[in-house]
């Protein structure tokens, strides 16, 4: 699991940031956390998943690169929306992967 350098948070993820990504990167689950990542499918922008899921094991044979954290279900599609309107107001465009400087699929 790779973070983004700039990772997008919300106010209630902000203030526990390190903590968060501490624990994700043991794989433990938390109650309320979301993760926000380039989407698996090329064709798509993002994926969002609950922290639960880092529990399993299989998940780590995926090249996730984390781009935002939520604390809710609901906060994480806010933020998705505050994302793609900060990367097309700054680029005109929806070049998700490149934005983040990750341009291979």
């Amino acid at each position: 699991m790779q973070w983004a350098e700039n990772l997008y948070l919300t106010d209630k993820t902000a203030k526990k940031k390190d903590k968060i990504i501490r624990k994700a990167n043991r794989g433990m689950g938390m109650v309320s956390i979301y993760l926000i990542t380039l989407a698996s499918n090329p064709e798509n922008l993002f994926d969002i998943f609950h922290a639960a899921h880092l529990k399993q094991p299989a998940f780590y044979k995926q090249d996730l690169f984390v781009v935002g954290i939520a604390s809710g279900y609901e906060e994480a599609l806010e933020l998705v929306q505050r994302m793609v309107e900060d990367i097309y107001r700054k680029t005109g465009g929806f070049a998700v992967r490149e934005y983040f400087g990750r341009t291979e699929n």
